[in-house]
């Protein structure tokens, strides 16, 4: 007897069911915080068929799960499979996550509504009709302020069609997300170039396309690397330039430096939905294995800007990474303001009082400016080949790297010493030179105006004059050719001044005639001679460890070498030229060792309240990373006892009363890198803020990038860059 319902019958009912909107079934799971459950891309798979599945996960609001690296803190979410015999399960695919800010700390993860997809694979032998039972163990850690972890049992039944019925199927009620989170997966990255400069546990890593420049509206990016446990997910500064994306990252403290960063590189949506197609395709993600490459300093690409500025006072800004035009102006600028430093105003009075003796002599006058120019010059680029060589074979030095040495420091204040001498009228150089060696000086007085120039370039090296820090920072990162063009434009500004004094004849009428007072002038210039003395005095004592006692016996001699000069010499301006070097003495001797110069005991005076101030804490990174991990702000002072403008900025601005009291208010951990002697630590630290001497001042505040302040200091600027806390 015939059945009244045939096979034939069955498989094309089957079919037309399929092709009206598929049948694959499962059931969701709820928790209190999140609804789990399988979903398949269509209705049905045909025997030995891939077919997409996933795990859709629905959080409640503001609770989130995590992505493969978690990030700070977290777990995955996992699946462990039941499966038909025959059947396959690939990995999870993960999509794009988003970074997750809590407290000082940043997790990689999914809010809201989020697929995550696998490829499924039936069995060869699978028969149309049958049905495919597919189990999954499902586990997560959810979080909002607290974290929960759950898990749920999940099924889901797929049917098998014939292939051609599977693959006409209609889409499932879930189409739309298995497209979502396709958009949102990684795609290879084509026509770009990654590549990441390391310095200690410092990374910038760089994406940059191979052809073209980046448009000017593109958007944000953020990066997520693969492996657990190596970056710090908080460290993440963007960077966008012309020439493509740069990003500061940091390797987690005792992480092992890798020898390439994997990752996901993602453009982030604007308000409107728009500007993520930046990879050359519809990907928003893409996937990236750049190396690494140690290097001395960290560079970020000429014309790159901070993605998002920090609102900041105009007063304060400034401190973006410049290009090489910039960077010779702001070089050139820097070396005219260098010759109003303390360091170099005694040698520039010098050189005036040299001009009113030649006035007259047009001819004389203009080679003496042009051989001053010339010294200048050439030091400034001595300086710098000698800098560039020793960073070269691998040394950890800056601007200013010659008087971490005693036996420089110690020399110079021999110089200074008998210049002081000289100019007291103890005597003169030409009586104790060979009497041929000094009818050859006479004769070239442009040798004297070129050791002026270098004899300026000694005294100017100690300071730090503003514009110079973004300048040099610039330069020392540069190939050799831009870098000396930096540091000759330094000297350039620096010899200008004179040199257009000498060149504009009305400008030299303004100069008091010779006559008697230069005589006077010239003794009571070398009284800031012997000051500076004093100060390298305190330097050398600095870098040989030398006591607060000891100082004081330094200041004693000082003492007695001023009563000294002032038997020797007479009259009343004598005298008080005497009174000034004592003061200088005293003033440098005894207040420096009771504010202890030393980092590591350097501590403001006790408050008007009678609470003491916030200590000056030695530099310290980890202490740092600390702090900001907690909320808290650090104001580093990076100082070097040797750096006359540290010293004054010190003494008028950071110990002072008032600023002391604004830091208390604020809650702002003090740290002093001292740069006396050689530091890599400091020297690295310098460099990722774009710096290559001191002073430097930088408020490092939690989630946000440090802001550097200017070399010069006010109260004022402190309390400006507080208010932006």
């Amino acid at each position: 007897m015939p059945q009244p319902f045939g096979p034939l019958f069955i498989a094309a009912l089957t079919s037309a069911a399929l092709l009206l909107g598929g049948a694959a079934q499962a059931a969701a799971v709820r928790t209190d915080h999140v609804t789990a459950e399988l979903v398949a891309e269509r209705g049905a798979v045909a025997a030995g068929q891939t077919l997409r599945i996933g795990l859709k996960l629905q959080h409640i609001p503001h609770w989130h799960t995590y992505w493969r690296n978690p990030g700070d803190s977290g777990l995955p979410t996992t699946l462990s499979w039941t499966l038909p015999p025959g059947s396959r399960m690939g990995e999870i695919e993960w999509p794009a996550p988003e970074r997750l800010p809590i407290g000082p700390l940043v997790n990689y993860g999914y809010e809201g509504d989020v697929l995550l997809p696998l490829q499924y694979t039936a069995p060869a032998d699978a028969r149309p009709g049958d049905t495919l039972r597919l189990q999954a163990q499902a586990r997560w850690l959810v979080c909002n302020d607290v974290c929960i972890p759950e898990q749920a049992a999940l099924e889901l039944q797929l049917p098998v069609a014939e292939a051609a019925t599977a693959d006409s199927a209609a889409p499932g009620m879930h189409a739309a997300l298995f497209a979502q989170a396709a958009a949102a997966q990684a795609g290879p990255l084509s026509a770009w170039t990654a590549e990441v400069q390391q310095v200690g546990r410092d990374l910038l890593l760089t994406l940059e396309p191979a052809a073209g420049d980046l448009p000017a509206d593109a958007p944000e990016v953020h990066v997520f690397p693969y492996a657990e446990q190596l970056l710090e997910p908080a460290s993440h500064a963007l960077y966008r330039g012309p020439r493509g994306y740069a990003l500061k990252l940091k390797l987690l403290d005792g992480a092992t430096v890798p020898a390439r960063l994997d990752g996901i590189a993602v453009a982030q949506a604007d308000p409107g939905g728009s500007g993520t197609a930046v990879w050359g395709g519809p990907q928003r993600s893409v996937e990236f294995s750049a190396p690494l490459r140690p290097v001395t300093t960290i560079t970020v690409p000429a014309g790159a800007r901070a993605a998002a500025e920090d609102r900041v006072p105009a007063s304060l800004r400034g401190s973006a990474p410049v290009g090489l035009l910039a960077a010779l102006g702001l070089a050139f600028l820097g070396g005219m303001l260098l010759n109003l430093m303390p360091c170099v105003f005694p040698v520039l009075s010098i050189k005036l009082l040299g001009l009113a003796r030649q006035e007259g002599d047009v001819r004389r006058l203009r080679m003496h400016a042009l051989a001053y120019g010339v010294g200048v010059v050439c030091s400034f680029v001595a300086l710098a080949a000698a800098l560039l060589a020793l960073r070269a074979a691998g040394s950890a030095v800056g601007w200013g790297f010659q008087l971490q040495e005693p036996g420089v420091v110690f020399a110079l204040a021999l110089l200074f010493f008998v210049l002081g001498l000289n100019l007291a009228g103890q005597f003169e150089f030409s009586l104790l030179m060979p009497q041929g060696l000094a009818q050859w000086r006479a004769q070239r007085p442009a040798v004297d105006a070129f050791g002026s120039g270098v004899l300026a370039v000694v005294a100017a090296s100690p300071c730090t004059a503003p514009f110079m820090g973004a300048a040099l920072g610039y330069a020392i990162a540069q190939p050799p050719a831009e870098a000396l063009g930096v540091f000759a434009a330094l000297g350039f500004g620096m010899a200008w001044p004179y040199v257009l004094l000498v060149l504009r004849p009305g400008w030299r009428a303004r100069l008091p005639r010779p006559g008697p007072w230069m005589l006077r002038l010239k003794q009571g210039l070398a009284f800031p001679m012997f000051a500076t003395v004093v100060w390298l005095l305190w330097v050398l004592g600095q870098q040989a460890g030398i006591d607060g006692s000891t100082r004081a016996l330094v200041a004693l001699v000082g003492l007695a070498f001023g009563l000294w000069l002032a038997s020797v010499w007479r009259g009343v301006a004598a005298r008080a030229g005497v009174t000034v070097l004592l003061v200088a003495v005293l003033a440098w001797g005894w207040p420096v060792s009771e504010q202890a110069a030393s980092p590591q005991a350097d501590r403001g005076t006790a408050s008007t309240a009678g609470s003491p101030h916030t200590a000056w804490q030695a530099y310290d990174e980890a202490a740092i990373d600390a702090h900001l991990g907690q909320g808290r702000a650090v104001f580093v002072d990076f100082t070097a006892a040797w750096c006359v403008s540290c010293q004054v900025n010190k003494r008028l601005v950071l110990h002072t009363e008032e600023t002391l009291q604004a830091f208390n208010r604020s809650n702002v951990a003090l740290m002093r890198a001292d740069w006396t002697h050689r530091d890599e630590r400091i020297t690295a630290a310098l460099g990722r803020l774009g710096r290559n001497g001191v002073p430097v001042y930088v408020l490092m505040r939690p989630g946000r990038e440090p802001l550097l302040l200017p070399e010069i200091l006010t109260g004022g600027l402190v309390r400006e860059a507080l208010s932006t806390l």
